[in-house]
């Protein structure tokens, strides 16, 4: 199946701005990539029971941005897995706000898998079923 790159979105500054005040995340306007400049791996479970929370898609799209970081961040192995199956269901839930965001983290435009992001391959796989669920519908 042939990867064709989704529509590009970026977080807006009223989403950032937003979730930089409610749960007290540092924010300065020259950040170009602030939910990665910012998330911290500790704070993982605080992000994730935030986002449950959220109605908004702009949040939510940043947030899950944050949450990615804080997931691939994580320093064992066994820390990162659990992060992964919680954060997988999220955007298999919210696919369609966070399309763009699994494509990136894919590193499909690398062949070698090993020179990705160690996140890479679940998003992968990730992305390919998913799209192939809409192909299918």
């Amino acid at each position: 199946m042939m990867m064709i790159e989704p529509k590009f979105r970026c977080g807006t500054r009223e989403a950032i701005n937003k979730l930089a005040t409610e749960l007290n995340m540092p924010f300065d306007e020259w950040m170009q990539d602030w939910p990665y400049e910012v998330a911290n791996s500790e704070e993982i479970e605080k992000y994730i029971s935030h986002y449950r929370k959220v109605t908004d898609d702009d949040e939510k799209f940043v947030l899950m941005q944050a949450i990615i970081q804080a997931a691939e961040d994580q320093k064992q192995q066994e820390q990162f897995l659990k992060y992964w199956l919680i954060v997988q269901e999220l955007l298999k839930q919210d696919f369609q706000i966070h399309e763009y965001t699994i494509y990136y983290w894919s590193c499909f435009d690398t062949q070698d898998i090993q020179d990705c992001f160690k996140i890479s391959v679940f998003m992968r796989d990730l992305f390919v079923n998913q799209k192939e669920k809409t192909l299918e519908a």
